[in-house]
């Protein structure tokens, strides 16, 4: 029985996945917000129900009850991340919300099923990290003093990764962290944050070649002391990230060019130099070659892949412990063997929905500074998902990084879970200046509800500009010109009333109820109507015409000059 569950839910978290990943996506063809918050809040039982499915099988292969108490912490814990952002941040996107939380949940999985003291450990850290990330947006949107301190991020930058390089502890041949006791710091995790602002600050006052030039020198020196620490993956993050920022700054391809070129040509420099480099070339190359030495890894990873197949083995049903260091360097592979192909396809589709809208969010932002953070922090997230993956496939030689928000990570999980947090705040200063220069726009005395609930439609200019559809559901409101206006929809429901031009020759109701007149032209009072006016038209005197009179004698009356309204 316990295998049959296995095999099923193996299924059907595929299918979960699956289903939230094509929410995604489809989110951004939503214009109506209140179908967005629909869909985002189906995306949140998507998450939860597999979640419940996952540990359920952990539970049934571990039969430990701490497994259930476990659970039920990450629950707490999940729910209160999506409300909290949620209801602190009414405008923030919903959409990185989410995905962070799904992501964090795959990682406490995996987590859990590799090694359950580090997913013990991982999930205290996670919590702190939210903690923390809850207060990021309030410092980007209310101190404007960060987009002038530039050189200070770049003084701390060098000075955190010399630091490193000097006196951190080494770890197979490479200095990445400083280690108190139980805990470790890797302290260029957080560098990259800070010299993405450090970047963004020179370029964005860049106005001449030496400026760039200036930018160019820090981020060389970055990378040089990285490559020194022999922390490869860091290096190659922060190279990267540069040529992608200078390139949005100066919408100059020679630039770009001239940095691959330079990379290229440093890369070659270091195969030379440095033997750990050479190691790690060779066995991509070939990792059969040296199958119980430095190939050892990869052939694991391949071997981990190619048992998952597109539906994987179940949960708890591989051999991902195999791999060494997987849930660090090589979750991915975990992932892949155990929840198949087709969930690690999802996984990076979900990846890259947050980068999209890491851009998107940029490419909206007005301040110059904003846009190069937004820009360069994406382009850190994006090429930390493709180095970690691309490593545990064969695509690219093994980097050791992790796989951000999944992997095992103190360091890695709180600097994303900042960098989040970070472009939470842009949005929402991006979303402070629509209703800004949507409220300078608005004439005066035109709030929320400019024409009143009973006058031009119900919230002609509500808080995202002008309706949730460009000029709302019908042009100047919900209902054109209201229901009290000049007719149901835009001067009657076709045109000049239900049937315009019917047989009796203007429409049976062309100004409605509450315009000028129910019965304008009534064949029992001729062309009087029971009373041209009303409590909203004319001011209710009756013209005393009768059937006799010509239609040529009324419309030379009704066009009579004295009569203002006609």
């Amino acid at each position: 029985m316990v295998n049959l569950v296995i095999q099923i839910s193996k299924y059907l978290i595929i299918i979960l996945m699956a289903l939230y990943t094509l929410q995604c996506f489809t989110v951004f063809g939503k214009k109506d917000e209140e179908a967005r918050q629909y869909l985002f809040l189906r995306q949140n039982m998507l998450m939860f129900f597999m979640h419940f499915v996952a540990f359920m099988v952990l539970y049934l292969e571990m039969s430990e009850t701490t497994i259930l108490l476990f659970y039920g912490a990450q629950v707490i814990y999940l729910a209160a991340v999506l409300v909290l952002f949620g209801n602190i941040y009414r405008r923030a996107s919903r959409l990185l919300i989410n995905n962070m939380c799904m992501l964090i949940s795959i990682g406490f999985i995996m987590l859990t099923r590799l090694s359950y003291e580090q997913s013990i450990k991982q999930f205290k850290i996670t919590v702190l990290a939210s903690v923390v990330a809850l207060f990021v947006p309030v410092i980007i949107r209310k101190l404007r003093v960060i987009t002038k301190m530039y050189w200070l991020y770049a003084l701390v930058g060098v000075g955190l990764l010399a630091l490193v390089a000097i006196a951190a502890t080494s770890t197979y041949g490479a200095k990445l962290s400083f280690n108190f006791g139980a805990f470790s710091i890797q302290p260029s995790e957080f560098v990259k944050i800070i010299y993405v602002f450090a970047i963004a600050g020179l370029l964005s006052h860049a106005r001449d070649l030496r400026r760039l030039a200036i930018a160019t020198g820090l981020a060389a020196l970055h990378v040089l002391i990285l490559v020194v620490s022999r922390d490869l993956g860091s290096a190659l993050i922060f190279f990267i990230t540069y040529l992608v920022m200078i390139f949005i700054s100066t919408r100059n391809p020679f630039y770009t060019l001239a940095g691959l070129l330079a990379g290229s040509a440093a890369a070659v420099g270091a195969y030379f130099m440095f033997s750990h480099i050479r190691v790690r070339v060779q066995a991509w190359q070939d990792p059969f070659r040296d199958y119980q030495g430095g190939g050892y890894q990869i052939c694991q990873s391949l071997f981990a892949i190619s048992a998952g197949s597109w539906f994987g083995t179940g949960l708890c049903q591989g051999s991902p412990e195999a791999i060494p260091f997987a849930e660090q360097d090589f979750m991915f592979s975990a992932i892949a063997e155990e929840l198949g192909s087709i969930f690690g396809i999802c996984l990076l589709l979900v990846c890259m929905s947050c980068f999209i809208m890491f851009i998107n969010i940029s490419m909206q932002l007005t301040n110059r500074f904003y846009r190069l953070v937004a820009v360069g922090l994406g382009t850190t997230y994006a090429v930390q998902v493709f180095l970690t993956v691309g490593g545990g496939i064969k695509l690219i030689p093994m980097t050791g990084v992790t796989l951000p928000l999944v992997s095992y990570g103190g360091s890695s999980m709180m600097s994303t879970q900042i960098m989040f947090a970070i472009v939470q705040g842009l949005y929402m200063l991006q979303r402070d200046e629509e209703i800004k220069n949507a409220e300078k726009n608005m004439p005066s005395g035109y709030e929320q509800e400019p024409y009143g609930p009973e006058g031009y439609g119900q919230g002609a200019y509500p808080e995202n500009g002008y309706g949730p559809e460009g000029y709302g559901p019908g042009d100047y409101g919900q209902d054109p010109y209201g229901n009290d206006g000049y007719g149901r929809d835009a001067y009657g429901q076709d045109d000049y009333g239900p049937g315009p031009y019917t047989e009796d020759g203007y429409g049976e109701d062309p100004y409605m109820d509450a315009g000028y007149g129910q019965e304008p032209f009534n064949e029992q009072d001729g062309y009087a109507g029971t009373e041209y006016g009303g409590y909203s038209g004319y001011d209710g005197t009756k013209y005393d015409y009768y059937k006799e009179d010509s239609e040529e004698e009324y419309e030379a009356y009704r066009r009579d000059e004295e009569d203002p309204y006609w």
